[in-house]
């Protein structure tokens, strides 16, 4: 293939749907993939509930148009083999935060042994205080046995990151938690998180699917303005943002008691109204001798 013709392929016709939905994928996932390290799961398991996913999804779609589940239909859409596509249905209950061990990060693989092992516990069953290299209850020993061939050190430097493990002086690992997640996530924020992209992303598909009647989005934005300026400019969002809300709330209020009467309410359509600010920060540049150097370590002996 000559260097005009591989140019060619790399890039995305702006005409070719598959192309351009592979690359408005890429930017959809990649901050989704932060959430999903940061929350302390592999990518295995996103694989894993992105399958369940599909499958729950074109079942639903079929019990609109026909009121039955054809699972060689929902192969045939998605390519998941149809003995999985029938366990999945078979579950009652959404499996997709239970997967097996082997689907774990390696990080947090590292921290269940840890904390379950008798090999690496004290004799009151707590987590031991681990010597970093040697033979027996040590780090390396654990690593070497359940990190998926990472290194003990990388393994040491990701635990460490996360403030699931400290070192201590002369050169030993305390776990500091049972699980690597960021601290700044807790299942309130994280449900919110859930409801709030789930409503975005099914309004902005309906208007992609239906463009006759679509439902209403409306975006503004600026560039270049002051960080200086940014408090003033999201006081301001705040304070018109409340009084549009408060506004449509009455309206959604007057229009529910006009019509609970005349209808079952059990019929009624439920409308959510979001309004959210996004900003997007200019990466600074790294000033020198600010990059942290890491610590060696060296075996005894």
């Amino acid at each position: 293939m000559s260097p005009d013709e591989s140019e060619k392929t790399t890039k995305t016709n702006p005409n070719d749907i598959r192309g351009v939905a592979k690359k408005a994928l890429m930017q959809l996932l990649e901050p989704l993939i932060g959430f999903v390290l940061d929350s302390g799961l592999s990518t295995q398991e996103l694989h894993s509930i992105l399958r369940e996913a599909a499958v729950r999804s074109v079942a639903a779609s079929q019990l609109e148009g026909s009121r039955r589940v054809n699972i060689s239909g929902i192969a045939a859409s998605t390519g998941i083999p149809r003995a999985e596509i029938s366990r999945i249905l078979k579950s009652n209950v959404d499996s997709s935060g239970q997967g097996p061990d082997r689907q774990q990060q390696a990080t947090n693989r590292i921290l269940s042994v840890w904390h379950q092992d008798p090999r690496f516990n004290t004799p009151g069953g707590k987590p031991a205080d681990l010597k970093m290299y040697g033979r027996g209850a040590t780090f390396e020993t654990l690593v070497r046995s359940h990190g998926r061939g990472i290194p003990t050190r990388a393994m040491l430097d990701e635990l460490t990151r996360a403030g699931a493990v400290e070192v201590l002086p002369p050169r030993l690992i305390r776990v500091k938690t049972s699980v690597a997640v960021d601290r700044g996530l807790n299942p309130r924020a994280i449900r919110s998180f859930g409801e709030r992209a789930t409503e975005l992303l099914s309004t902005m598909l309906q208007n992609m699917r239906n463009q006759e009647s679509p439902r209403f989005i409306a975006s503004v934005s600026a560039t270049d303005i002051s960080p200086a300026n940014m408090p003033l400019v999201r006081k301001e969002i705040a304070n018109k943002g409340a009084d549009f809300l408060a506004d449509i709330n009455d309206s959604l209020f007057r229009e529910a008691v006009g019509e609970i009467t005349k209808q079952n309410p059990s019929r009624a359509n439920r409308v959510s109204v979001t309004l959210f600010c996004h900003e997007t920060q200019r990466k600074a540049k790294r000033k020198n001798g600010a990059v942290k150097k890491r610590r060696n370590f060296r075996r005894d002996g």
